[in-house]
């Protein structure tokens, strides 16, 4: 019996200590902090594709058409690291689809430039009929990652900023931080500047490297813009 009650005393005992330690709920704030950025790019990928053509009666060969090009590139400036060959096939039969009728080889290329200004440069010293189709492939910037942590670090003292105006408001103050959440949103248009590209054989380009700003069509920017979500305790 004396165990029995012992063994009452001691539960109950226990069971007030527990209540005694219930740890109070944290305050605390939930906050968004944003930062953006638009960068021109400065790695600009293009696809360049000749084909064979005829010229007062004769195939104007792909040979020729390639030195043209190689020319063209290496008076721009670029290395040669940046000047690739894609593809190469046949094009196409003649539309007469004749038994004898020949066929007209074509060849792409990757040429990597550092503004749209150099593309110009390059597709004005080669002949507008050897081109069948220029397209952008990809644009980046060099220094692309720097300005994604640069960023970061901007939008997560936005946030800290506006949890701290916020919780002054109400006499409070700001503590640590308890959660940290980031969401990105690159944005990568596609680029459009003068007549850059076409997808048919019947491209044409003006005659004037400084076309871009003449027509006031400029290269489109990258945007890049970083969101934190950030909760904070409150003192």
């Amino acid at each position: 019996m004396k165990r029995l009650i012992t063994s009452i005393i001691f539960i109950c005992t226990m069971a007030g200590a527990f209540a005694q330690t219930i740890v109070p709920v944290q305050k605390k704030i939930s906050v968004t902090g944003t930062a953006e950025m638009e960068i021109v790019p400065d790695e600009i990928y293009f696809r360049v594709v000749l084909k064979e053509y005829l010229k007062d009666k004769n195939k104007v060969s792909l040979d020729k058409l390639e030195k043209e090009l190689n020319q063209a590139v290496a008076a721009a400036g670029v290395a040669k690291e940046d000047f690739m060959v894609e593809q190469v096939s046949g094009l196409s039969w003649s539309r007469k689809r004749k038994v004898d009728a020949e066929l007209y080889n074509s060849k792409s290329y990757i040429i990597k430039v550092s503004e749209p200004a150099k593309m110009d440069q390059i597709l004005d010293n080669i002949n507008a009929e050897s081109v069948y189709s220029v397209d952008i492939r990809n644009y980046s910037h060099s220094k692309i990652t720097e300005y994604k942590k640069q960023l970061k670090i901007e939008a997560i003292k936005a946030a800290k900023a506006k949890a701290t105006y916020l919780l002054e408001a109400i006499d409070e103050k700001i503590g640590g931080a308890i959660e940290i959440s980031e969401y990105d949103n690159v944005a990568f248009p596609q680029p459009m500047y003068r007549e850059a590209y076409a997808q048919t054989a019947n491209y044409l380009f003006s005659n004037s490297a400084s076309s871009e700003s003449e027509s006031g069509i400029g290269f489109q920017k990258i945007k890049l813009q970083f969101q934190i979500n950030a909760t904070f305790a409150i003192q």
